[in-house]
């Protein structure tokens, strides 16, 4: 395998199911001549360049799932429910990390509204653009069987680890061990919202509806602004603290990004319906 072909198993398969073999040749690709809506091309340059256009490329693709080829329109609205349920998942994970590190949002600048105003805002945007499922029997068992293959395991850590915790938490807090058993209990939070999206992405339409254009608008923008006040909240928290804070600069610009990645699912699903 060279390294084009490594760097094109990057995309997604939608994308690499219909212009894969282009991509991967010494030819090149370009989206703009197949008229598929995209911001980046591979072109044609050679060698390492050729390589960071692809890296930049998968990079990008990722961020606009609607734009992905689709069978039928409804996977475009499926696939933006699943960047909801990421960004979603990656708001309330921040969100834990900033209280666990002893600086809840609620006590940051602006008092404890922004984080309320936030938290419900999260809370609309994930009820407004989850799937319903299908009322059949069979969509109820797929549904079942593939939430319990893909989010037992890491719910069972979770479990184990607050158990454990709770019961040897003064002993591993001054043994070696501690720095395993954050990262351990880290990895397992993210692992429930990873899968999550992985249950959604892998039922499509046969067991889950997905929601109506102006629902899923809607709950994009309330996770929009959830991320946007979550995001600004610890950015303004970081600065005002004395010596601006590493960690929770970070985190407010990862969540400010997030919201970026909203806005642009917004602006694609409006150009897909205008075309």
């Amino acid at each position: 395998m060279t390294v084009r072909q490594g760097l094109v198993r990057l995309y997604p398969a939608a994308f690499r199911d219909r212009w894969g073999a282009s991509m991967a040749s010494d030819d090149g690709w370009d989206r703009a001549a197949d008229h598929e809506p995209g911001r980046r091309t591979a072109g044609t340059a050679a060698g390492w360049r050729t390589w960071v256009s692809l890296l930049a490329g998968a990079a990008d693709i990722w961020l606009h799932p609607v734009i992905w080829p689709v069978d039928r329109r409804a996977q475009r609205r499926e696939r933006a429910a699943v960047l909801a349920l990421a960004v979603a998942a990656l708001v309330g994970l921040l969100g834990h990390a900033a209280g666990e590190l002893g600086v809840p949002l609620r006590t940051a600048p602006g008092g404890a509204w922004i984080a309320r105003a936030s938290a419900v805002l999260l809370l609309l945007g994930l009820v407004l653009v989850a799937p319903l499922p299908r009322p059949t029997r069979a969509a109820a068992t797929a549904l079942l069987g593939r939430a319990v293959r893909r989010l037992v395991p890491p719910l069972v850590a979770v479990v184990a680890f607050v158990a454990v915790a709770h019961r040897y938490g003064p002993v591993i807090a001054a043994s070696p061990w501690r720095l395993v058993a954050v990262a351990g209990w880290w990895a397992a939070l993210a692992a429930v919202g990873v899968q999550a999206c992985r249950v959604l992405a892998g039922l499509g339409g046969t067991a889950v509806r997905p929601p109506r254009p102006r629902r899923l608008r809607l709950g994009l923008w309330g996770l929009t602004a959830a991320s946007v006040l979550a995001g600004s909240n610890e950015l303004a928290s970081a600065i005002a603290r004395q010596g601006v804070d590493g960690i929770g600069f970070a985190a407010g610009a990862v969540l400010l990004a997030a919201a970026w990645a909203l806005a642009a699912t917004l602006r694609d699903l409006h150009s897909v319906a205008a075309d």
